[in-house]
């Protein structure tokens, strides 16, 4: 039981320095969509749109992560549908 503790004592810093836990999608987002996005949605690089103010549902924006439009390229070929799910779930919260 002290070793348990003493375990726990000793990760205390790292828990500390991890800072906010990354959404689901959060990643996938970062990686793929806030080039032109940005990180809070805003940036509307290369005719991107506002994600803040988009007025899509999961629906379309499920659609335009798959198929693409316009410069936005179509990410089918790039994520599973999971992951889809994820990154759309995730932008959802960009407000």
């Amino acid at each position: 039981m002290m070793f348990r503790f003493a375990l726990f004592l000793s990760l205390l810093p790292l828990l500390a320095q991890a800072g906010p836990p990354v959404l689901p999608g959060q990643a996938i987002y970062q990686k793929n969509c806030a080039r032109c996005h940005g990180a809070d949605g805003r940036k509307g690089a290369n005719g991107a749109h506002d994600l803040t103010k988009s007025n899509l549902n999961a629906f379309g924006r499920t659609y335009m992560v798959t198929k693409g439009m316009g410069k936005m390229p179509a990410f089918e070929k790039v994520l599973t549908p999971a992951q889809v799910q994820q990154v759309v779930a995730y932008s959802l919260t960009l407000k």
